[in-house]
């Protein structure tokens, strides 16, 4: 496999290989104006002169192409305006063609789980409330914070997160 010398920007370095002058081209380590020599000779050549160097180390860039659009029907020209009726007969019309997806029905997380968080942090409440002595100040710091569990789940599922 031949090596070369190369020359970019005045500085000459090499001996270099074929694949690893087409990594230092990858990276734009040197352009199309440097110029490469065999490595024991001091023929000089930009590489935009090599043919056979050029398409290796800088292929072709690839063109783009766009597609065609291709329209069936222009709609017609119309004077009257849509009204709001048309548009959700349209919609209603347009989601009656769409079949019906069967499977398991769709479980409501929110309220699976703000169930299950009410009856866990109010039943710890009610278990320290029955072990705890009772007095009407114990009776009615349960019953606050059972409100105040309530109320404050409530909040956090239903008013907090909106996409839950």
């Amino acid at each position: 496999m031949p090596s070369y010398l190369l020359k970019f920007e005045g500085k000459v370095s090499g001996p270099h290989s074929d694949l690893k002058l087409q990594e230092m081209a990858s990276v734009r380590a040197f352009d199309e104006s440097a110029e490469l020599a065999p490595e024991a000779t001091e023929d000089w050549k930009a590489i935009r002169d090599l043919p056979e160097l050029m398409p290796r180390f800088f292929p072709p860039k690839k063109a783009m192409s766009f597609k065609a659009k291709v329209v069936e029907k222009m709609p017609e020209a119309n004077d009257e305006p849509i009204t709001v009726d048309q548009i959700l007969h349209d919609n209603l019309v347009a989601e009656s063609k769409i079949p019906l997806k069967k499977g398991k029905h769709h479980v409501n997380r929110r309220r699976r789980d703000f169930l299950f968080s009410f009856i866990f942090l109010n039943g710890t409440i009610a278990a320290a409330w029955y072990y705890l002595p009772h007095s009407k100040d114990y009776d009615t710091v349960a019953m606050m914070a059972g409100g105040l569990v309530t109320i404050g789940l409530y909040w956090l599922f239903y008013q907090m997160m909106d996409r839950y």
